[in-house]
């Protein structure tokens, strides 16, 4: 019984101390002290927030139609061009893409009005050639319009016709690019097209003059070739405009000032003689094949009479003699077959002089009336004998020989009697009949 209530006792106390423990502790965290001073402790957490990744949208269950380019296509060309360039399409594609289409277009509506009528059996000469200028005048005006499109379709003056002829293979686009290889290929286009258009123009113009300029005529004409002036001068600078102009005229009629012809002559040399050439001729007029409208024969030789001049006094009398003699056929002959042969220049002149007179005189033989058809054979027999002989002399037995073997043919015929369709004919029996 004793160590019962000794338990109890011990139990109670026990629970005493726990409890006294737990009210020290309570105080302790409530800031109270023994002594009775405050105390405030803050406490701070942190806590790191992480932004959750965006959603990804659904993707969709059905596939998108491919794209193609038919989708953009559309018979108002204006539609047409605004959807090409709303999917980033190029100026230069645009433009490659548009023109052909348009002429297309232009040249199935041309061909209906060029279409003439099943039967006009009826109609006078008269009545023929009023309907052929009603014609040509709504076929004038469906190139206008064609134009006229093209300008707000793409914002300048443009020839698919110009743009094929440049990238053609051939002499004309050889001829092209010589004369405006100066500059690069965009403005190359626009130079081009600048020129066809205002040719088209003039041919147009003159087509409806059926031949006869009347003073109106001939101001619409200077009004066009100033227009063509005013249209590269916007294009090129006043350098790029004065190295056209040399250009033209170097190409157009310059070409016997070469080593070829017997005549030498430096780069910087040929560039001053072409100078002369354009100052003394309107060049923009050439190039539109309209200066024999513009300016009568008197004006055109007065031009070349002022160049010959300034010519000659730029390269000396000796030199200018060569010049003369490189624009002969005849002379060229004679200098390209012997170049290599070492014909003294002397040689060659003595022959060339022989050769042209002996052109000359087989002319007279065979205009002279007064000789009858045999003594025009025979008189023809002994120039070209003589004139055989003169060439032999003057350019030595090699000489010579090289140049039968190139010009013998064109020799005999050029100093004999022209072979007519009948004494042909009765050539061609003959061998037959020997046959």
């Amino acid at each position: 019984r004793m160590r019962s209530v000794l338990a109890l006792v011990l139990s109670l106390a026990l629970s005493g101390a726990l409890l006294a423990m737990n009210y020290a502790l309570f105080r302790a965290r409530s800031g109270t002290t023994s002594s009775g001073a405050e105390r405030k402790v803050t406490v701070t957490t942190k806590r790191v927030v992480r932004n959750a990744p965006p959603a990804t949208p659904p993707v969709p269950t059905t596939n998108a139609a491919p794209f193609h380019w038919r989708a953009l296509e559309s018979e108002d060309y204006t539609v047409y061009a605004a959807n090409l360039r709303a999917v980033g399409c190029p100026e230069r594609t645009l433009r490659d893409i548009l023109l052909p289409d348009i002429e297309k277009l232009y040249d199935e509506r041309a061909k209906k009005l060029e279409e003439s009528p099943e039967d006009t059996f009826w109609e006078t000469a008269d009545q023929r050639d009023a309907r052929q200028r009603q014609r040509d005048a709504k076929l004038r005006a469906l190139e206008l319009e064609k134009r006229a499109l093209i300008q707000r379709l793409l914002g300048a003056e443009m020839s698919f016709k110009a743009l094929k002829e440049l990238r053609w293979d051939g002499d004309a686009s050889d001829s092209y690019e010589l004369i405006l290889g100066f500059t690069d290929t965009a403005k190359t286009d626009q130079l081009l097209m600048v020129f066809q258009l205002r040719n088209a123009d003039a041919e147009a113009h003159l087509a409806v003059t059926e031949g006869i300029l009347l003073d109106e005529d001939i101001t619409q004409l200077h009004a066009l070739r100033d227009r063509l002036e005013n249209d590269l001068a916007r294009l090129l600078a006043p350098h790029e405009m004065e190295e056209l102009r040399l250009r033209v005229v170097v190409l157009e009629g310059q070409n016997h000032l070469s080593r070829r012809s017997g005549v030498n002559v430096s780069g910087a040399e040929l560039r001053e003689i072409a100078r002369l050439r354009a100052d003394t001729r309107d060049v923009f007029a050439k190039m539109m094949l309209i200066d024999d409208e513009l300016y009568s024969e008197e004006l055109r030789a007065k031009g070349d009479a002022a160049f010959q001049e300034l010519l000659r006094r730029y390269v000396g009398p000796e030199r200018f003699a060569d010049v003369e003699r490189g624009k002969d056929g005849l002379f060229r002959e004679l200098f390209q077959s012997t170049e290599k042969l070492g014909v003294a220049k002397a040689a060659l002149v003595q022959a060339y002089e022989a050769r042209r007179a002996a052109e000359s005189q087989a002319q007279q033989i065979r205009a002279d009336q007064k000789l009858s058809a045999e003594e025009r054979l025979l008189l023809l027999a002994a120039l070209r004998a003589q004139t055989t002989q003169a060439l032999a002399r003057s350019l030595g037995p090699v000489g010579f020989d090289a140049y039968l073997e190139e010009h013998g043919k064109q020799l005999t015929n050029s100093l004999s009697m022209p072979v007519t369709r009948q004494r042909l004919e009765e050539q061609r029996t003959d061998v037959i009949t020997v046959k």
